[in-house]
């Protein structure tokens, strides 16, 4: 009578290691130091894939999107953070336990940083600001906090650094922000060699800057030089995905990627396309960029941040790739962007007035 249950858990057994038999998919051999890295259980969340990633900036934008796809893969994911661990705190279920590991640092710590790097194989540096601080300067954080992220990790053998940037770093651009980024992108370089730079163009989401701007202001919408400036928005978890693809092919060791919107629009555009999805005007205010600036420069005085004469500088930069045939972008990397059109509603479907609430994702007349 035992037979037969005994013959079925032996046969559960070989199953379970044949399931479990490791192939040519879970081991990764980073080029640059010949670290060979074997992934261990099952794939996806409940396993380790052997790679372990440092996300500085994790608490941005963007970060949260780079550490919840690396979680999902089976990434440990150390999340170094800057003031509370409330900051952090929402990230620590995009992976399974212990596999998203908090640690609170200071830019200016060396060891502090050393610490955040000393086990993994990867970093990620997210940093970035649009606005200075008495305490972090564009220099400090753009420059000298890429350089020295940058040292550190190659000093502890990690093998791959991805830096990010933005599609209007230049040296010669009007922005100081956008000019301390290129300074930071040399010394990435220099500092860490076969580093990535990604640069990425005004990015859409749910926690966005841009679509939540417009609907949440949308009584008072102040624009300068009549809502003209082009952009090129990419869907945050594009530039996410696109972060991934570049951390596992190794053929991308130290490639620069530029990350936009094969179509280009003017902030008009996408005003327009808000409020048709919305249902109700927004009402743009025009205001001389001299007279904003100098306003936006009183209130920097202020203790907490409400604006900046720095974002008045960058709502005047116009997006434009390099044209550089060097640099990679999204096609490169077999990933097809979101279009706007399609994507835009559900990060901005609660702006609409409660009698359209319950209208369709694709409002009547719609055409992509």
């Amino acid at each position: 009578m035992l037979a037969a249950p005994l013959k079925r858990s032996a046969f559960g057994l070989r199953s379970s290691a044949a399931l479990l038999k490791r192939g040519k998919a879970d081991i990764t051999i980073r080029k640059t130091t010949g670290d060979v890295l074997v992934g261990r259980g099952t794939y996806g969340r409940q396993s380790w894939n052997g790679q372990t990633a440092t996300v500085f900036g994790c608490s941005g934008f963007l970060g949260r999107y780079v550490v919840a796809r690396l979680a999902r893969e089976g990434t440990k994911v150390i999340v170094p953070y800057r003031g509370l661990y409330e900051y952090v705190r929402h990230l620590r279920p995009t992976g399974d336990l212990g596999m998203v590991v908090p640690m609170e640092f200071d830019l200016r710590n060396p060891k502090q940083i050393e610490e955040c790097v000393r086990y993994s194989d990867v970093v990620i540096n997210l940093i970035g600001r649009n606005y200075e601080t008495k305490n972090f300067s564009f220099e400090k954080v753009h420059i000298e906090g890429a350089r020295r992220i940058a040292e550190i990790s190659h000093a502890a053998g990690v093998s791959r650094f991805i830096h990010m940037s933005n599609l209007n770093a230049r040296t010669n651009a009007d922005a100081k922000s956008l000019v301390t980024k290129a300074f930071g992108e040399q010394r990435v370089r220099e500092s860490f060699p076969g580093a990535n730079i990604v640069r990425s163009a005004t990015m859409y989401g749910y926690e966005d800057e841009l679509l939540n701007n417009i609907g949440k202001n949308k009584y008072c919408y102040l624009t300068v030089n009549k809502a003209q400036r082009k952009l090129r928005p990419v869907c945050v978890s594009d530039v996410a995905h696109a972060i991934g693809k570049i951390r596992d092919d190794e053929d991308t060791v130290g490639l620069t990627y530029e990350l936009f919107n094969p179509k280009q629009y003017t902030q008009k555009d996408i005003i327009d396309l808000v409020q048709f999805f919305i249902h109700e005007n927004v009402w743009r205010v025009n205001v001389p960029s001299s007279l904003l600036r100098l306003a936006a420069k009183a209130v920097d005085v202020l203790p907490y941040h409400y604006t900046s004469h720095h974002e008045v500088d960058l709502m005047l930069a116009d997006e434009f790739p390099s044209g550089d045939p060097a640099v990679q972008t999204f096609a490169d990397l077999g990933i097809q962007p979101h279009t706007l059109e399609l994507a835009a509603l559900q990060y901005i479907r609660h702006y609409r007035p409660p009698q359209h609430e319950e209208d369709p994702m694709e409002p009547r007349g719609y055409k992509a």
